[in-house]
């Protein structure tokens, strides 16, 4: 039976987000296609792999480090939850030694160095998916490593420097991405290499009564309708622009703010914004979810937020349509793919832009038709372009192309 290992910067099932999705649904779909899968990840406190082994997968840990000087705790927990540039020699060993046919990074940086270099010295192909903006919207991710390092002192370079981490994605032998911009990003330093643009699938399985129950509670609001943001807390998702656009909302809607935070010094942003907000006593800041419960939030919710600034794919908007919830979301990365892809331009809106977001939660009072059109069409929509299987029959025919 073939065999892959995935490495991952971290799994923490109370950070929930897109990335541990992709990841749990890939696994259990190569499973059921003959692999065998084993899936590597730092070990933090709240490391659990416990949904990857009911998935079929084995699950390791390692010892791993952020080699930076000056680093405060609330540092090293941004770094953790936004991943920080980690380094592992344990994770070196074990890949120098462990059997596979496949190695497959779900991040980049030196720990995507460690294994690009073990993948050379074991001579093994080894697959990269880029899951977060890289070159489509570098100036986010610069600004975001700036802000997230401010005031540290990086003694790791000279050590990414030997793994080769600059090179990971030019030296990989296939490359998933999951948005055109992302993909026109890199085909120049690809050339005739591999480089396939993939998209995610999504469980069309509604969210149970129970769970239902529970994430109105969770919320706090009631039997009150409201709408629900669903994402890390982070500058590009956008929980500012949400924030301040809530002032136009009807007044008996709440909004919900769900996630983990992965920018603490945003975070103090987000609740300064809403202590000052006019409509403070109907925005619910709840903190991060487990995923079931986002997806019963996202199945309860009158209309879903999505106003990230950079967003590689978007998988909460699948989501949120699988459980026949509308949604209003940027036009950038994979969101405005999704959009295009479908044919739904109902709910677009321009990405960054407070006035728009401001004049389409305004306008939403004289759209009740367009509104329940959207939720007519939202399942039928995800079913006809977006499954599982279709992903990791994409990616294990890569696989087998490369396999030595």
């Amino acid at each position: 039976m073939p065999r892959v290992i995935h490495v991952v910067r971290k799994f923490e099932p109370a950070e929930w987000g897109g990335t541990e999705t992709h990841l749990v649904a890939l696994i259990r779909e190569q499973v059921q296609l003959g692999w065998e899968c084993e899936v590597h990840a730092p070990r933090e406190k709240g490391t659990d792999g416990t949904i990857l082994e009911r998935a079929g997968a084995r699950f390791r840990t390692f010892r791993a480090r952020y080699p930076y000087l000056r680093m405060s705790p609330e540092q090293r927990a941004g770094l953790v939850a936004a991943g920080g540039n980690l380094l592992s020699a344990d994770e070196l060993a074990k890949l120098c030694v462990l059997q596979a046919d496949v190695l497959h990074l779900h991040t980049l940086g030196r720990l995507g160095g460690v294994v690009r270099t073990a993948a050379r010295a074991r001579r093994r192909p080894y697959a990269v998916t880029l899951h977060g903006p890289v070159r489509a919207d570098a100036n986010v991710v610069e600004s975001d490593a700036r802000r997230r390092t401010k005031g540290m002192i990086d003694v790791g370079a000279p050590i990414g420097l030997l793994l080769g981490a600059r090179r990971v994605v030019r030296d990989a032998d296939l490359v998933f991405v999951l948005n055109r911009a992302e993909e026109s990003a890199w085909r120049k330093t690809r050339k005739a290499k591999h480089l396939a643009r993939v998209a995610h699938g999504v469980s069309l399985d509604r969210a149970s009564e129970a769970d239902r129950r529970e994430a109105r509670g969770r919320a706090g609001v009631g039997a009150a309708p409201f709408w629900v943001l669903v994402g890390r807390v982070d500058r590009a998702k956008g929980q500012d622009l949400a924030i301040r656009a809530f002032s136009e909302a009807p007044s008996d809607v709440h909004l919900v703010l769900a996630g983990s935070v992965s920018d603490p010094s945003f975070a103090r942003e987000v609740a300064a914004l809403i202590d000052l907000s006019p409509t403070r006593e109907r925005i619910h800041s709840i903190g991060g979810v487990p995923p079931h419960i986002a997806r019963a939030l996202l199945a309860e919710a009158a209309l879903a937020l999505v106003p990230s600034r950079a967003e590689p794919f978007g998988i909460v908007l699948l989501e949120a349509w699988a459980e026949g919830t509308p949604a209003l979301f940027s036009d950038v990365g994979g969101l405005g793919d999704i959009a295009r892809n479908t044919d739904a331009h109902f709910g677009l809106v321009p990405p960054d832009d407070l006035e728009a977001w401001t004049d389409r939660l305004r306008a939403l009072a004289d759209c009740a038709r367009e509104m329940q059109c959207e939720r007519d069409a939202v399942r039928s929509r995800v079913a006809a372009h977006y499954a599982w299987r279709t992903l990791a029959e994409q990616i294990v025919e890569g696989y087998n192309a490369v396999r030595r």
